[in-house]
């Protein structure tokens, strides 16, 4: 069962007293990629029988969405056996730690070049493509194919693209699967790193930023168990968990206009927080209120709340590499 599983590492109780509250924390990917590919075959199903009990105008669209769902699970799936695999070594991890720089800054942004000189990632595109590509159309597959087999320069270009939000550059059949192969790595480095250096365990965020890798949030977590009612952002491209204050802005840090939305009742355990001061807006997935949550799949599964609030003038300050803006 999902709920007795958990890719958050236990708590440690060795030193007496309060325990402080970590600014960033690292998940088991194991087990994140395991509940993640889970959850998404949970809501494929519950999508499908919808799509049965609805009325016939509905259906389609519901069996479309589990079609998607489906295939997602199965590409997270291919993301843990990359990891299991094919783990990175500390050394395929050392272009990453030249863009941290050290101490608590912000990290530098990849540039086109060290894409193209990192090899773990390609090899992990073409590994995802060829393990989950088969669940897409023959005209998706070898668009796909064709761009594994590209020179390193090629997808390094659309790689770049991707990361520095130019979605509107990147082939749209490949951002899914360029995204999943590049976080499959960088998480992978992310955490090799955080075991080899302390201060790492202490970076903090700037404007709403991952501090280890800058990519943007997925949405926060209100989490559950030894840290219950704590909140941290999940970053879309490496998984780290930062602290961040409840009732505080992720984006411009005010708390004056904080507010809550949601289509239930005030303990729903997924609301959106947005901020008057700046018009920006996360999703809260309350894992003390439903801890079978998983932040980018149940995102998924609750789009037309993102519809809602953009009516209301709201602007989305994260990202679902599952559905890149178009």
């Amino acid at each position: 069962m999902i709920k007795d599983r958990t890719d958050i590492p236990a708590l440690d109780k060795r030193v007496p007293g309060v325990p402080a509250i970590e600014p960033v924390l690292f998940p088991k990917l194991d087990a994140l990629y395991a509940r993640r590919s889970s959850r998404l075959e949970e809501l494929a199903f519950e999508l499908v029988k919808e799509a049965v009990q609805n009325e016939a105008s509905s259906a389609p669209a519901d069996e479309v969405n589990a079609g998607y769902f489906g295939f997602l699970a199965t590409l997270v799936a291919a993301q843990g056996r990359i990891l299991a695999h094919s783990p990175l070594s500390l050394a395929d991890a050392a272009p990453v730690r030249a863009l941290l720089r050290g101490g608590s800054t912000s990290p530098d942004i990849p540039s086109q070049e060290m894409l193209e000189n990192t090899q773990y990632w390609q090899k992990a595109f073409a590994a995802l493509v060829a393990d989950a590509g088969d669940h897409l159309p023959a005209e998706t597959q070898e668009s796909l194919q064709a761009l594994a087999a590209e020179q390193p320069g090629v997808l390094a270009a659309q790689a770049y693209a991707l990361l520095s939000g130019q979605y509107d550059q990147v082939n749209a059949g490949a951002a899914v699967f360029l995204w999943a192969a590049l976080s499959v790595f960088w998480a992978q480095a992310i955490a090799l790193l955080a075991q080899d250096d302390a201060t790492l365990h202490q970076r903090r965020s700037e404007g709403g930023a991952c501090p280890c890798c800058g990519a943007p949030p997925s949405g926060s977590l209100v989490l559950t168990g030894d840290r219950e009612g704590l909140r941290y952002l999940q970053c879309s491209l490496c998984e780290t968990r930062w602290h961040k204050v409840r009732a505080t802005c992720s984006v411009c840090d005010e708390t004056g206009h904080i507010d809550y939305w949601s289509f239930e009742d005030t303990n729903a355990p997924i609301q959106a927080e947005t901020c008057g001061d700046c018009k920006s807006y996360v999703k809260l997935f309350r894992l003390d209120r439903d801890p079978a949550l998983e932040i980018l799949a149940d995102d998924l599964a609750t789009v037309v709340l993102d519809a809602a609030l953009e009516e209301q003038g709201f602007i989305r300050a994260a990202l679902n590499p599952f559905s890149f803006p178009a």
